[in-house]
């Protein structure tokens, strides 16, 4: 399981709201989102990993956390999104808005853990 420490990051964002992402996902696929990704080259420009029970998006290049949302249980087994925030410095990221967040996020899912979103 990747950590933070496993990449240069820069400290959370103070400027953050409410990102509004629901997902859910089986244990097997949070499994591998809570393994994290570590990009291969400089092509790969996300960083992600997870700490107690969060898991984050980093801008690879410059350690800007820009995405992340918590997991928690479910009673119907697996583990559901319960929080998330997007980062609202704009010297850090500008966001094309909310809709296209959440599609960037679960197209790194899909694109670094072969996962589909079942939100």
């Amino acid at each position: 399981m990747l950590k933070r420490s496993d990449w240069k990051t820069e400290p959370l964002p103070r400027e953050k709201e409410d990102l509004g992402y629901e997902n859910f996902f089986w244990d097997s696929d949070a499994e591998k989102i809570m393994a994290g990704h570590k990009p291969a080259d400089m092509d790969d420009k996300w960083f992600i990993y997870s700490e107690d029970g969060w898991v984050y998006f980093v801008r690879s290049w410059t350690g800007h956390h820009i995405f992340g949302f918590q997991l928690a249980g479910s009673p119907a087994g697996g583990s559901r999104v319960v929080a998330s925030w997007v980062n609202t410095n704009t010297k850090q990221y500008r966001s094309p808005g909310r809709e296209m967040d959440i599609k960037i996020i679960n197209n790194l899912i899909k694109s670094r853990f072969g996962v589909e979103s079942h939100a």
